[in-house]
């Protein structure tokens, strides 16, 4: 282990590193990590956030986002049993983390999780990341953290064309095209893109006893994407704008089961994923208004998805399907008002209201249908003054109610409210030190209340809200080329919503219940490094050490499925005459998972090495870009959840040509 995470340590580098500039910028209407404007110190910078930028995004050569997510410092990222890929920051759930575009949730209310193996990553420019307390601007259910992508958009008038091709392991293609317009008031965004593949590899060593034939495909993994975005902004009178985005995603893929569970004895997912698709329209504006700034954002979008269960792993027989439709409306209301030297007001009010409907198939042809929905309604303010010390207070207060819960008994309006302090100080030229403190809570969703999910819950009508104590102290330090951050961090929460395995009077397989436990913790510390060796290669490295804990009445043990330690490390290296070489190592220490009988096993450490290799040519306002790729080059297996290994070795060729 020892060695590992050594060699994680030495094989560092940037994301950031020496790249042609970019020609492209986030449009940042929908953006909600506002800056007081005019401010003199980014007092937003109290709490932790943290940015991948575009050239980041672009070098991950992958269809979806959550590639490109792997690179946050302490962030864990797995696909559950039902094939969703979910992000988790600082061993917090993922229902904890909220996901935006350009302002708007993206996280599906029922679930208030969204697969982000279905997103595509070309339509992003940049990803604002908010950790430790997050703003209360946010609104509701983020006690875990905030992640903000941004579309892209020209920085100067002119056009943009872009075109790539990729092919790799086991007929995996993606096809791509984005093009982007900007004259002195329009600006316009289209982006078509398309990728398959077979399934994903399957990595050696790979100890899958059950629902596992083939020795180098991972069963049931093969998926289509489609995808398609369009934007048009205007600028408008006394600097006002106003943008109008189609966001538009659709897929069909199969899910691995969990080879570790014989069927004969467990609830084994053998499902597959015929119809899965998100539609959005976004409308988002920025207005002087009453002495300050009135930021809007307004949203709709409808998810839908078909879920086929079968009656083992040769997904041949169809014995149940679930249709499900979310319905989803929010609205965003952000003031922004500096008041020069007396500090700065921020205030946001944030209605999202969702239906959810369900329509449940046997295989003979009955059928169930439900209906559910929730509204949410958040209100915060904050105030930050600059000064000496550099001061930021900040509440909330946010309200739940669930008019409708199909064939389940009604429930109460539940409240949550928030709170944050935070104090900053730069001791001397480069060096600051911040710290703050909130409070946050996040609510039940819909599917915890409801949801049996084809007969693999069990309900239980009781379950509370979480509520978490959240603190960082920082100390950061940048001499030159080089930046250095060092983060402590404590997490306490109560009534954390776990699961334990249970089985019912008259049945012989286990199921799964929601339950508040007692609560948990996560102490940690997290580092960041940043430095410019020479002209060709810039390292960096993050590393976040954890004790995740649950506790009991009988103390504590390890929080399900929550790595210890979490390292990421890239490396740019420019060689010369338009080559390049990227090295990236993400490394994930030792993690449990919870077996039938609830109690712990030991989930391996992993440590994961992909090299990219690169030739970029430029001529005047063309270029042209050719690359290969290998992920996870030694193989190595990684087991972020029993019986769900992620890809082994992968192989990747490309081409992209840019004209501008």
């Amino acid at each position: 282990m020892i060695l590992r995470v050594t060699f994680c340590l030495c094989m560092v580098g940037s994301v950031y590193a020496q790249t042609p500039t970019d020609s492209l910028v986030h449009y940042e209407l929908g953006d909600i990590v506002v800056t007081p404007s005019g401010a003199s110190t980014d007092v937003s910078s109290i709490s932790t956030t943290q940015r991948i930028n575009l050239a980041a995004i672009a070098q991950a050569d992958a269809p979806s986002i959550d590639n490109v997510l792997r690179r946050i410092p302490s962030a864990h990222l797995q696909t559950n049993s039902r094939g969703e890929s979910l992000i988790y920051l600082r061993g917090a759930g993922e229902r904890q983390v909220s996901l935006f575009f350009d302002g708007a949730l993206l996280n599906i209310p029922w679930d208030n999780r969204v697969d982000l193996s279905l997103i595509p990553s070309e339509v992003v420019g940049e990803i604002s990341i908010s950790k430790g307390v997050p703003s209360v601007l946010y609104g509701a259910n983020v006690l875990g953290g905030a992640i903000n992508m941004i579309s892209r958009q020209l920085r100067h008038s002119g056009n943009y064309f872009q075109l790539s091709g990729i092919l790799g392991t086991h007929r995996s293609r993606q096809a791509r095209f984005t093009w982007l317009q900007r004259k002195s008031r329009f600006q316009s965004t289209l982006f078509v893109g398309i990728s398959d593949q077979e399934g994903f590899s399957l990595p050696r060593d790979a100890d899958l006893p059950y629902s596992q034939s083939s020795e180098t495909i991972r069963t049931n993994t093969d998926r289509q994407i489609q995808s398609l975005f369009g934007q048009i902004a205007f600028n408008i009178a006394k600097n006002g704008k106003i943008g109008v985005s189609l966001l538009r995603f659709d897929a069909q893929k199969g899910i691995a089961p969990e080879g570790h569970l014989n069927p004969a004895e467990a609830k084994v997912r053998f499902w597959r994923y015929p119809n899965w698709e998100t539609n959005m329209a976004i409308v988002s504006g920025e207005f002087p208004f009453n002495f300050g700034t009135l930021k809007t954002a307004v949203w709709g979008s409808r998810f839908g998805q078909t879920i086929t269960q079968y009656a083992d792993d040769s997904y041949s027989q169809q014995i149940q399907t679930q249709i499900d439709q979310d319905d989803t409306y929010g609205v965003r209301l952000t003031y922004l008002r500096d008041f020069q030297h007396s500090g700065s007001l921020r205030a946001a009010t944030t209605l999202i209201g969702s239906r959810h409907g369900q329509e449940d198939l046997e295989g003979q042809g009955a059928s169930v249908n439900r209906v559910f929905s929730q509204r949410i309604i958040s209100n915060g303010i904050e105030y930050s003054k600059t000064g000496q010390f550099n001061l930021m207070i900040g509440a909330s207060l946010d309200v739940l109610v669930t008019p409708q819960t199909g064939d389940k008994p009604a429930r109460d309006s539940q409240t949550g409210f928030g709170a944050t302090i935070g104090i900053s100080r730069y001791l001397s030229e480069g060096i600051n030190l911040r710290g703050i403190i909130g409070r946050k809570t996040r609510f039940p969703t819909m599917r915890e209340l409801f949801g049996e999910s084809l007969g693999r819950f069990v309900l239980n009508p009781n379950l509370k809200p979480e509520s978490s104590f959240l603190s960082e102290l920082s100390l950061s330090i940048e001499r030159g080329q080089t930046e250095v951050e060092l983060i402590g961090f404590l997490n306490r929460t109560f009534n954390t919503i776990g699961q334990e395995m249970i089985r019912l009077a008259g049945e012989t397989k286990s199921r799964r219940q929601r339950v508040n436990l007692d609560g948990s913790r996560v102490f940690g510390v997290e580092t960041t490094l940043s430095t410019l060796i020479n002209s060709r290669l810039r390292v960096s490295c993050n590393l976040t050490i954890m004790r995740p804990k649950q506790l009991t009445s009988n103390g504590s043990q390890s929080l399900v499925e929550t790595p210890s330690w979490i390292g990421g490390c890239n490396s740019n290296y420019q060689i010369g005459s338009g080559f390049s070489i990227i090295a990236e190592n993400y490394y994930s220490g030792r993690a449990y998972g919870l077996g039938d009988d609830n109690q712990l096993i030991n989930l391996p450490s992993s440590l994961v090495t992909n090299v990219r290799l690169s030739w970029l040519k430029v001529v005047r306002n063309y270029s042209s870009e050719i690359f290969g790729r290998i992920n996870n080059i030694t193989d190595e297996i990684v087991l972020p959840q029993l019986g769900l290994p992620a890809p082994g070795r992968e192989f990747h060729i490309g081409i992209q040509i840019t004209l501008q």
